[in-house]
C-alpha cells in the first residue's frame, strides 16, 4: 500500500504506521485523534513529527491536539502541544514534503499564534524543520531543537 504512494523517508525517526484502505483511499492511524485519516503527503509529515515529539522528545500524547479549529477564527492548526496548565506551548505547522518552508509558512504560523500565543513554533516539511521561541510581542529567536517539555509547576 505505502509503496504505491512512494512515501519518502523524512528527517524524523522512522515510523511504522498502521495503514488501511477504505473506500479506495489509503488511510493512516493517528494516535492523537485515535482514528484513521486520509494519508496525504502533509499527513505523512504530521504523523512523523508527532511520533518524534511523543516518542523521542517525551511530549505527552495527551497534551497534543491535531487539526483543530482555533476558536473564533475559522483557522485550523496542524499540531498544538499544551503544557501542564493546558496553555499553548508548541505550535507546529506541517507542510507536505514537496512544499518549501518559506515566509508564507512562517506568516501562517504567526497568524495562528496571534490567538494561541504559544511561546514556541515549529515549522516542518519533513525534510527541514525550523523551531523558534516567540515572545509575547512576536519577536522570534531561532532554536537548534524543540524545547524540553516543561515539568508541572
Amino acid at each position: 500500500m505505502a509503496d504505491e504512494l512512494t512515501l519518502p523517508a523524512l528527517i524524523f525517526p522512522p515510523l511504522t504506521p498502521q495503514l488501511r484502505t477504505s473506500n479506495g483511499r489509503v488511510e493512516i492511524r493517528d494516535a492523537v485523534r485515535r482514528a484513521f485519516v486520509a494519508l496525504t503527503p502533509e499527513e505523512w509529515v504530521r504523523q512523523h513529527c508527532v511520533h518524534w515529539l511523543v516518542t523521542h522528545k517525551h511530549y505527552p500524547i495527551g497534551r497534543c491536539s491535531v487539526e483543530r479549529m482555533i476558536t473564533g477564527t475559522g483557522m485550523r492548526y496542524d499540531v498544538l502541544v499544551v503544557d501542564a496548565l493546558l496553555k499553548p506551548f508548541l505550535l507546529v505547522e506541517c507542510k507536505s514534503y514537496d512544499q518549501p518552508i518559506n515566509a508564507d509558512a512562517l506568516r501562517q504560523s504567526a497568524w495562528y499564534n496571534l490567538t494561541l500565543k504559544a511561546p514556541y513554533i515549529l515549522l516542518t516539511n519533513g525534510r527541514l524543520a525550523y523551531c523558534a521561541a516567540v515572545t509575547s510581542d512576536g519577536v522570534t529567536t531561532s532554536l537548534d531543537d524543540v524545547p524540553v517539555y516543561p515539568v508541572a509547576p
